[in-house]
């Protein structure tokens, strides 16, 4: 059979193939008999694309977790696999040196390989040969390929991307995320729509640009997809609301309150994420406790795939009846023969049916003992918020939980939250950032220089502004800019309810309690909803960064405009756009020609949407209502799978 007319599941699960293959490749560089030294953070990404026999068939004898102090190990020849962060590679040539230190005869052999997810960077040669191990140490990038976490959901499983891309605003790694969809698109074509919503995706769209002229094939060039009608790349920071939000559906609290990585839950009540985040006063209750792996895919755990996005307050009612079914299930009532039939075909199906019950109520459980006592107050002020009202009480309840309730992560979420809808005086903002630093220590004080950089938080000006003639030229870029601005555009784009209370389950709204429609459910729904690519840009015409590529883009080009032509003819200060146009270029030409490209309506109705930063649980479950609404697929893809917590934790 044609890999074409394989359905679309079936390809995405190939990737891994892919990223097997790559790893198999490096590894037969590394000689015949070796240890691995992996970082603990590459664990569970790794058994996603090979197992141990597999590692063992190729040449990998012991494993190790990566430790400072390890020092000997069973073979000569060590390949280290570790992500691509520099503190963790200088620990690793650390290592090495102490090594060749002991035993100089070790240089000669070259003996030691660092494989770097996903890839070597130009300044880890100039450290190593700073270092002078250049030549004596191999470098191997694997850039593994988009895993399948669950059905329509795809991650690439490097959270560090956020911290690097928008706190650090590092763009080095940023080419890892358009080599994904490269590849990915010679697994499933490439879609006739494109567009882009931020600085980030449009520059993934030039790289992809280019790699089409660079690696160019005759399939990718013909082949468009008939899986995938059109990709939306997505910035995160043109939706934080989204990931600052307390989530409502039963996956979304799960990730708030556990440890999720690579699609596996660790559940451990006593050790949950509300409790690592608060001030410890010695008394640890939380003794070392046998937790629980849950694997958070619908094939595999049915039960998780019925409740995931299903509203918390309706779970234990699905988990109660399910248990009613089970109990009614009388095999005392059975003959000989039929126990037979039962034991060799359901036992083992059953007594894992069972066991993910009895998993999802722990979970439950765990999740009201931790949430129960705030989620009201917490639900109505985060509403509150949203529509720009009541300022002093919200504030108020975020000062009273920096006094009394303050938590490492979550409050520091609050903070922003009002930050980013109504804006905090230079007294609140200096108020909070007192409480914090006095709870756990002036050495975070970093922490919201971290959150400014990556656009979280808003620092307000000092009131005591020296007018004098010098400054009054910026004296606008010093008054504060959040003014209604958020309210206005999620206004426009309807992602605001006026009842929030009346918001149902077929409206994305209700994985915030009705308050707010994520953006990413918006976009998906304005291209489902749309005939023509102007009635399209029309719904969408308040997001001034949106970008238009694909087919639309190859129309446009003049001729066999390359990328050296483009840059021969560039102007100073002009932006680059190679691999997609702004929205506004089109104006002209969409109102002689609607339809330009005739990319809408959506043929297939298919939609990938790609967010660079990390995508949250509550977003999955709000496009998932979409698709049902509009008759079709939506794939949810992202550098990682993260909470809010998780990505206020990225900025420390």
């Amino acid at each position: 059979m044609n890999t074409s007319e394989q359905p679309l599941p079936l390809k995405l699960s190939s990737l891994s193939l892919i990223s097997q293959c790559k790893l198999e490749s490096i590894l037969s560089q590394c000689g015949d008999k070796k240890d691995l030294i992996i970082d603990p953070s590459l664990i569970k990404p790794l058994e996603r694309i090979c197992g141990v026999s597999w590692l063992r068939q190729k040449g990998i004898d012991k494993i190790y977790k990566m430790d400072p102090q390890l020092r000997t190990t069973t073979n000569t020849n060590r390949v280290y696999f570790i992500p691509a962060c520099i503190q963790k590679y200088k620990c690793v040539l650390d290592q090495i040196s102490s090594l060749i230190s002991q035993n100089s005869s070790l240089s000669d052999l070259k003996c030691f390989h660092i494989i770097i997810v996903p890839k070597v960077l130009g300044i880890y040669n100039t450290i190593l040969e700073n270092r002078g191990l250049y030549g004596i140490v191999q470098l191997h990038t694997f850039a593994w390929e988009l895993m399948a976490l669950d059905d329509q959901l795809l991650s690439l499983e490097l959270p560090f991307l956020f911290k690097q891309l928008y706190v650090e605003q590092n763009s080095a790694l940023l080419s890892s995320i358009s080599m994904s969809l490269w590849s990915l698109f010679h697994v499933t074509g490439r879609p006739k729509a494109v567009f882009s919503l931020g600085k980030l995706s449009a520059s993934v769209l030039d790289m992809l640009e280019i790699y089409n002229e660079t690696y160019s094939r005759d399939f990718m060039l013909t082949n468009t997809s008939s899986d995938i009608g059109a990709l939306i790349l997505i910035d995160r920071n043109q939706d934080y609301a989204s990931s600052l939000l307390t989530p409502a559906t039963y996956s979304g609290l799960l990730s708030e309150i556990f440890s999720i990585s690579s699609g596996q839950l660790d559940l451990n009540v006593n050790d949950t994420k509300i409790k690592k985040g608060k001030l410890n006063f010695g008394d640890d209750e939380s003794a070392a406790s046998k937790s629980t792996v849950m694997t958070l895919h619908s094939s595999i755990d049915s039960l998780y795939g019925e409740i995931k996005h299903r509203h918390f307050s309706e779970v234990l009612s699905v988990l109660s009846s399910k248990a009613k079914l089970l109990k009614n299930e009388d095999i005392k009532a059975l003959g000989i023969q039929e126990i037979k039939h039962f034991v060799a075909t359901k036992l083992q199906q059953v007594a894992l049916f069972k066991q993910n019950l009895v998993n999802h109520v722990l979970a439950c459980e765990t999740i009201i003992s931790e949430m129960s006592n705030k989620f009201e107050n917490l639900k109505l002020t985060e509403t509150e918020m949203l529509n720009n009202r009541n300022k002093k009480s919200n504030f108020t309840f975020i000062d009273e939980n920096f006094g009394t309730d303050i938590h490492k992560y979550n409050s520091l979420r609050l903070m922003c939250l009002l930050s980013l809808t109504q804006g905090l005086t230079y007294e609140e903002y200096n108020s909070l950032v007192h409480k914090y630093l006095l709870a756990f220590g002036y050495k975070y004080l970093y922490i919201f220089n971290n959150l400014i950089n990556a656009g979280l938080l808003i620092q307000p000006s000092s009131p005591k502004l020296a007018l004098n003639i010098s400054n009054l030229g910026n004296l606008s870029d010093r008054l504060p800019k959040w003014q209604n601005e958020f309210q206005t555009t999620a206004n426009k784009l309807k992602q605001l309810p006026s009842h929030p209370e009346k918001e149902g389950k077929s409206s994305p709204g209700y994985v915030f309690n009705g308050g707010y429609v994520p953006l990413i459910a918006v976009l998906c729904n304005a291209l489902l909803t749309s005939d023509t690519l102007a009635e399209a840009l029309t719904k969408l015409s308040v997001l001034t960064e949106l970008k238009v590529g694909g087919q639309i883009n190859d129309k446009l080009k003049v001729g066999i405009e390359t990328l050296n032509e483009k840059l021969s003819q560039l102007k100073l200060h002009n932006d680059l756009e190679f691999g997609c146009k702004d929205t506004k270029s089109l104006s002209k030409m969409l109102k002689s020609d609607p339809n330009f490209g005739n990319v809408l309506p959506l043929k297939p109705r298919n939609i990938l949407v790609y967010v660079i930063g990390g995508v949250n649980y509550a977003e999955i479950a709000a496009c998932d209502v979409v698709q049902m609404n509009t008759n079709s697929k939506i794939y949810i893809a992202s550098d990682c799978i993260a909470s809010g917590s998780d990505l206020m934790s990225a900025n420390t």
